[in-house]
């Protein structure tokens, strides 16, 4: 065979390889930017520019096939062994199809919720624990119309827990446990939507009365306990 021929063949390869990649683009430079805003950590060397986020065993990534194209829509990504103390980063904006996000047990996560978290219009399932996370609940997540479920517990977060928290359309699950909020329970948290499964606030420093508006709650688990609260108001 020719050096011609094997350089034909050795393109068409190359091309074929390019063309069977399933990753989004976007997707893939969102994940290797998440890479490099956490240090670059071990516990993410899967994630090579040369492979494909979508079927070459990135860690903690699936894609979904739902929409024209592949596009990643899951992210569970636990004990990250971070080089040193990081927030969450910011490109985690930058995966629009992103439904599921889990980010655990991992102790140099520090700071706040980014405001690119907003960007997420898909996003069902926000969980964030057992990290350093810090600050209030920022109002900016009420903006994500598609939550079902949040769960911060585990963390610093600090602050009062947000009236507009039942105001979600889709929101059946909150766990907040064991955190530093403080303040009274709203009231309008007796107004979460029919078929509400979780509301867990325990081991915060919540105070006062227990709103008289939970005489109504329908919902199957709620645990207040470890707090400084008092019985509702009659």
């Amino acid at each position: 065979m020719s050096h011609l021929s094997i350089l034909l063949v050795f393109l068409a390869l190359a091309f074929t390889g390019a063309l069977s990649e399933l990753c989004h683009p976007q997707d893939k430079q969102a994940l290797l930017q998440i890479k490099k805003e956490f240090g670059n950590p071990d516990s993410l060397s899967s994630w090579i520019p040369t492979t494909d986020c979508c079927n070459e065993n990135w860690f903690g990534v699936s894609c979904s096939t739902q929409t024209e194209s592949y596009r990643v829509f899951w992210l569970k990504l636990y004990a990250l062994n971070l080089p040193k103390p990081y927030p969450i980063p910011p490109s985690f904006g930058n995966l629009p199809y992103l439904k599921y996000l889990s980010i655990s047990s991992t102790d140099n996560i520090v700071g706040p919720i980014p405001p690119t978290i907003a960007k997420l219009t898909m996003l069902r399932e926000l969980t964030v624990k057992n990290t350093n996370l810090s600050g209030p609940i920022p109002h900016f997540l009420s903006q994500i119309k598609t939550l079902e479920s949040i769960d911060l517990s585990f963390n610093k977060l600090s602050g009062n827990l947000p009236a507009w928290l039942p105001s979600l359309p889709n929101i059946s699950s909150i766990n907040f446990d064991s955190n530093s909020f403080s303040g009274t329970i709203p009231d309008s948290f007796g107004s979460f939507r029919k078929g509400f499964s979780l509301l867990s606030l325990s081991s915060n420093r919540l105070t006062g009365n227990i709103p008289t508006t939970f005489a109504k709650l329908d919902v199957e688990i709620v645990n207040l306990s470890a707090n400084k609260l008092e019985g509702a108001r009659l």
